[in-house]
């Protein structure tokens, strides 16, 4: 399991509070920060700045409106995990000189445009990647509720395959929300070997029965996708929306017909 990493912005979320509270220091230390947003973007990074841009919004609404910061202790463990609501505290700012509250005024009304027009433009290419990346399973559908199981990627660029053990397991324990775990295992020219021949010798799963009854996706996409900020990341969320419809429309199925009593 990865190590966890600590937290880390490229903008504190505490920017607007720094000392001293400027404007017009603020507007460029925005400006620059957006800047760098929208370089990541127009390379089609997706992750980390999505979630960062989600919580500056946050931050701008949540002292407009209660004179609070949201703050996190969040460890991240990849580049698009989402910060939930429940893993924010609030923070009172300290008392403000009327000077100060007049520059923190103008930051605010000044960064809520700025933000939201970054965090749009993040959000189309989020829409581009998602109708662009295609997930299907190509083996042992009817195994799909094990919630275990492999998802390979042709990837052109360098013509080598990726693939990886997927397992889909709930954060905490008595919650429902599931995050997708990826282990790859396999990174090279596909050779003479099928997928299941690779799967079978590089699995960390050694149970070569068990394997072979997990279910196998194949990972496409239209568009070439950084990996790991665009690909990987829309790539668990299609695949446990695909796992867990199909799930639930079983589910839904088996109620439909089971006897009347």
């Amino acid at each position: 399991m990865p190590r966890k990493k600590k937290t880390s912005f490229k903008l504190d979320p505490e920017w607007l509070l720094k000392e001293p509270i400027d404007f017009e220091f603020n507007k460029y230390t925005l400006l620059d920060y957006i800047q760098k947003c929208e370089q990541r973007f127009e390379n089609l990074e997706i992750y980390p700045d999505f979630v960062e841009l989600s919580l500056h919004l946050a931050n701008i609404q949540s002292l407009s409106k209660e004179n609070t910061l949201l703050l996190t202790n969040k460890k991240f463990n990849s580049p698009d995990d989402e910060i939930l609501l429940k893993e924010l505290y609030p923070k009172k700012p300290r008392e403000l000189t009327n000077e100060e509250k007049i520059e923190l005024n103008r930051t605010i009304d000044y960064s809520g445009v700025k933000l939201f027009d970054t965090f749009n433009i993040g959000k189309s290419i989020w829409n581009l990647a998602f109708d662009n990346i295609f997930v299907q399973v190509k083996k042992n559908r009817e195994n799909i509720s094990s919630k275990k199981g492999f998802c390979y990627f042709f990837n052109n660029i360098n013509n080598r395959v990726m693939i990886w053990e997927y397992e889909l397991k709930k954060e905490r324990k008595k919650e429902p929300n599931y995050k997708a775990n990826l282990k790859l295992i396999f990174e090279e020219e596909l050779g003479n070997f099928s997928i299941s021949q690779l799967i079978l010798s590089n699995s960390s799963w050694k149970d070569e029965d068990y394997c072979l009854q997990l279910p196998i996706f194949e990972v496409k996409s239209k568009i070439f996708f950084p990996l790991e900020q665009t690909l990987v990341p829309m790539m668990k969320r299609k695949l446990m929306s695909f796992i867990f419809q199909i799930v639930n429309a079983e589910l839904l199925k088996n109620f439909d017909s089971s006897p009347n009593v």
